[in-house]
């Protein structure tokens, strides 16, 4: 490729490229990454989606906080079996809301150690942020003056309560 055909203007991620100059020699060229550039919205459009939907089951009942965080870290059942030291089948089981109850506390400790999360997340679903515009990933606040309370509300999961931080009414 010739050295003007790669250059991608994306300042949020750069990469080195070799590319055809001009004069026929070849040198590294500093650029953007054309799937950030172009890709990187759709992606965070797609997680944010999908992070939503296992919400919304995990407040229902309909899967347990094993499933909703073995789907986040895109583990396979064989994958958290193998890492936790229990059979695929048990895991099965886990995934469910039923024997999700039925889990030992040893076993809740070996799941959140393999999560990398503490056992009482398991538990509770947190909610920090209840601002609309905000992505994932870093950013830092521009105004932090305002302070928060934290609050936790029942779910129709009986298992499950989300604690969120909501505005000080002052």
């Amino acid at each position: 490729m010739k050295e003007v055909d790669v250059f991608v203007d994306c300042q949020a991620q750069q990469v080195v490229i070799y590319a055809e100059k001009s004069d026929g020699s070849f040198c590294p060229v500093q650029t953007g990454s054309y799937m950030i550039k172009n890709h990187i919205a759709d992606f965070y459009e797609i997680a944010s989606n999908l992070n939503n939907s296992l919400i919304e089951k995990l407040r229902s009942g309909e899967i347990s906080p094993i499933y909703y965080f073995m789907t986040i870290e895109e583990l396979t059942i064989s994958e958290l079996a193998a890492r936790v030291g229990i059979s695929k089948s048990s895991v099965k089981k886990h995934l469910d809301l039923k024997g999700f109850q039925k889990i030992s506390v040893s076993k809740l400790r070996r799941y959140a150690n393999v999560l990398n999360i503490p056992m009482a997340n398991l538990f509770q679903i947190i909610n920090a942020k209840e601002d609309k515009s905000w992505n994932m990933g870093y950013r830092e606040e521009a105004n932090n003056s305002g302070s928060g309370l934290i609050s936790q509300v029942k779910t129709d999961n009986p298992l499950i309560v989300e604690t969120k931080i909501v505005q000080d009414p002052k």
